[in-house]
């Protein structure tokens, strides 16, 4: 059967070694991604290992892959009258419809993600919420609590945090401080070394081979450089590749099939290009999103982090025995919101209405007419 998998191959093989081929390369996984998305002999198991959550992502860039590569297919066919174009534009239909089914998947893995995040989690609990609410409504109270709990249990002012402009910076601050590991090769040094057109360079080559990862360029120091250069390349090839914008390839003009052979054949060669641009700015994000997270993960897990968060969580008790009522108030405009005791729905943590509920908190506990009102009455 050889090294490179073939559509028919996909439904013949065992699970085991297709993992262990698409592992290998990403052609074989655009070969499966194109046959689960069109032949509908495909085992179950096949199906269910490309929708896993250790899979969903690479499925999705090669399925935006195979629409690109199958969209120009279906234009150079049109272009030439091909016999081909009809079950080959069907193949696309059917991709496409896979394409978004794996975009939406993916939506849902990154947002399971970000619902199961400790920031998401002190958004949804109630007690959290009134006492972030408290600590905001008596900064100079708490600052002196805190201040006094750092003192008891030695534990030292927390470092500044510098500010960032951007997240390549926050990645290569973390590169230079130890918090990210990530071998510095002499390739990675050299296009580190580079000026933009060697690094667009790189870059294009690496998105004409879909098979080859350029691994230099996907390295933390270069992920700035390399978007760059990907912005720059669909920006340059979108009017050569006659699309009105470089994040879709869209539908060719009517006028495109009158043109010269030589032509012709160019446009579809700069549409061909877009699409693997597009698939590696897809790419990009992702090895982005996957590093700001581990950066998330390992900073949780500090032991000074997790001395300061013990700190200010005894200073925040502190807090609420100095300002029961307070406390008691701010729980009380929020217990009517809540699913169940204690809990708020995860539509309200980031809605325009939790803003201003508390707003009007905030402005009721600083006037002190928070004694007047109906949740302080009735609680």
């Amino acid at each position: 059967m050889g090294d490179r998998l073939r559509l028919a191959d996909v439904e013949h093989m065992p699970t085991d070694e297709l993992v262990q081929m698409i592992t290998e390369s990403f052609d074989n996984l655009v070969t499966v991604a194109i046959a689960e998305a069109t032949n509908g002999y495909v085992p179950q198991r096949t199906r269910r290992l490309l929708r896993k959550a250790e899979w969903r992502l690479d499925w999705q860039d090669a399925l935006l892959c195979a629409c690109g590569e199958l969209q120009v297919a279906v234009e150079r066919m049109r272009y030439g009258r091909d016999p081909r174009l009809e079950p080959t534009e069907h193949r696309l239909r059917r991709v496409r419809n896979r394409a978004h089914e794996a975009g939406v998947l993916a939506k849902k893995l990154r947002s399971n993600d970000f619902n199961n995040s400790a920031e998401r989690k002190i958004g949804t609990n109630s007690h959290l919420t009134a006492l972030g609410w408290l600590r905001t409504a008596f900064p100079g109270e708490f600052a002196e609590l805190l201040q006094q709990e750092r003192a008891r249990r030695n534990v030292g002012d927390e470092a500044e945090k510098p500010s960032f402009r951007n997240v390549h910076e926050q990645i290569e601050y973390a590169c230079e401080h130890g918090q990210l590991t990530a071998p510095r090769t002499p390739e990675v040094d050299m296009l580190v070394a580079a000026d933009d057109a060697a690094v667009r360079l790189a870059t294009a080559v690496d998105a004409k081979d879909q098979e080859e990862r350029n691994t230099a360029l996907r390295h933390p120091l270069m992920l700035g450089r390399w978007e760059n250069a990907l912005r720059e390349l669909g920006e340059r090839t979108a009017e050569r590749a006659h699309a009105e914008t470089p994040h879709g390839l869209g539908t060719l003009p009517d006028d495109f099939y009158a043109l010269p052979s030589e032509k012709a054949i160019a446009v579809l060669n700069s549409r061909r290009f877009l699409a693997a641009i597009q698939q590696r700015r897809l790419e990009y994000k992702r090895y982005v999103r996957q590093i700001t997270q581990a950066l998330r993960e390992r900073e949780r897990e500090d032991p000074h982090v997790l001395a300061l968060a013990e700190t200010k969580a005894a200073a925040g008790r502190l807090l609420v025995e100095r300002y029961p009522s307070e406390y008691a108030y701010v729980r009380a405009v929020l217990r009517p919101h809540e699913e169940c005791d204690g809990f708020l729905p995860r539509s309200l943590a980031t809605s325009p209405e939790r803003s201003e509920i508390k707003r009007r908190v905030l402005e009721a506990l600083a006037d002190r007419t928070w004694m007047r009102s109906e949740a302080y009455e009735a609680g």
